[in-house]
């Protein structure tokens, strides 16, 4: 009896499996185990089609489409283009599993003739297994993190409307194919293959959508990103002549203090004289501050630096490039307790025709790495895991690159920068 129900239930279990594979499960909705209960028993409360007339198996299939549709909407806090997106996809996963499962019948009821449906469901579970697990692996896990975007609102809805269409048309030829034929089983095999590869070109064509979107919103934090240090740097460059007037005036008092005064003088002069002198301004205005960060934060830091091999870069490029690596550095050792292990060591030095950049700093918990890119571990993902990326955005614009590696619980972070004669 639970068979028999499962089985009239197939293509709406089908589709909510699929639809696991693409909802945003972390904008899910107050009470949503309640409401995905509810939900679900609505949806299997729904009769189906006991006709097996194209237009009824259309009519049914459009029908569950809609109501898990309506199901992502109600369980699920996202819009109405992106529940399309969502059903969409679920659709076209679904019907990929029940053609592949549906030719395997039918070339097995050829060799041994009638099939029992207690062997198709075992057949659908194993094949939509099988199915799901590349398009997560190919398709979802990208997009788990952050704000799905898309890059062509038309592209989603011509998708959906497409795979519709596109399987009202399986539906009314497969009816319409004559079985006496002996040409029936190439037809059979030839119709439902192309179903299946134009499902997946919708998938494909999806989620093309959403990576090209993707990239160019990445592209755009990390010039607005760059354009911040920018601005950052020239408040810094502001603030270090402050300190460089600052210094040279209790210079000017300290030789007509009396020995009192000299000594409140000297402990000031001492704060103020955390400065760098590489041979780069630049360099020297960024070392400064973060110097000022880590005296701060109780990290001892280690520089030797050859400034003039940065001489041809842009100075807000090394500050970002150089922001970015120390203040990573610093907020890793903030977590250690040992302060024996509180120490960045940062080496920048002429190696043949490179500038070789290195940043050495104990690490309690090697990175989580996704994909080759460092994953965040702050909950906002969205709006953090850039600093990496825009390092290497920074040495690629130079025609270098940017590496990092984990060693012994020691993190390394390498930039190589060829010494050209003139920046790009």
């Amino acid at each position: 009896m639970i068979l028999n129900f499962l089985f009239s239930k197939q293509i709406l279990l089908g589709m909510l499996l699929g639809a696991c594979l693409f909802v945003p499960w972390n904008q899910r909705r107050t009470y949503f185990v309640l409401r995905l209960v509810l939900s679900v028993a609505a949806l299997m409360a729904v009769p189906g089609f006991t006709a097996s007339s194209p237009a009824l198996t259309w009519t049914r299939l459009l029908l569950n489409t809609l109501l898990i549709y309506l199901q992502i909407l109600v369980c699920f806090d996202c819009s109405l283009l992106h529940a399309v997106f969502y059903t969409t996809c679920a659709y076209a996963v679904q019907h990929i599993t029940s053609k592949l499962v549906y030719m395997l019948v039918f070339w097995l009821r050829q060799i041994h003739g009638s099939i029992n449906f207690y062997v198709i469901l075992p057949l659908l579970l194993l094949c939509n297994v099988l199915v799901c697990l590349p398009i997560y692996f190919l398709f979802t896990r990208r997009f788990r993190r952050g704000q799905l975007m898309f890059d062509n609102v038309k592209t989603v809805l011509y998708s959906g409307l497409f795979l519709i269409a596109a399987v009202y048309l399986s539906v009314v030829l497969e009816d319409i194919l004559d079985t006496a034929s002996d040409s029936y089983l190439t037809a059979y095999f030839a119709l439902n293959t192309f179903c299946v590869l134009f499902a997946v070109t919708v998938l494909a064509l999806e989620f093309s959508n959403c990576s090209i979107k993707h990239l160019e919103h990445e592209n755009s934090v990390l010039e607005q990103l760059l354009e911040c240090d920018r601005q950052q740097y020239e408040q810094a460059q502001k603030d270090m002549e402050k300190i460089n007037i600052r210094y040279h005036d209790l210079k000017q008092q300290y030789s007509r203090a009396t020995e009192e005064e000299r000594t409140k003088l000297e402990t000031e002069m001492e704060n103020l004289n955390l400065r760098y002198f590489t041979g780069n301004k630049a360099l020297d205005i960024t070392l400064t501050q973060k110097a000022g960060l880590c005296a701060q934060n109780g990290i001892q830091l280690i520089c030797s630096a050859d400034g003039s091999c940065l001489a041809k870069m842009k100075h807000y490029h090394i500050y970002s490039l150089l922001g970015n690596a120390l203040d990573n550095a610093i907020e890793c050792l903030t977590t250690v307790p040992d302060a024996e292990k509180r120490v960045i060591t940062l080496n920048i030095s002429r190696c043949r025709d490179m500038a070789v950049i290195r940043v050495e700093n104990y690490t309690p918990v090697e990175p989580v790495q996704h994909c080759g890119t460092l994953v965040t571990t702050k909950q906002d993902a969205a709006e953090h895991g850039y600093g990496m990326k825009s390092m290497k955005s920074i040495a690629e614009y130079y025609g270098g690159t940017a590496d990092y590696f984990v060693e012994d619980s020691i993190f390394y972070l390498v930039v190589t920068l060829p010494l050209l004669e003139t920046a790009s």
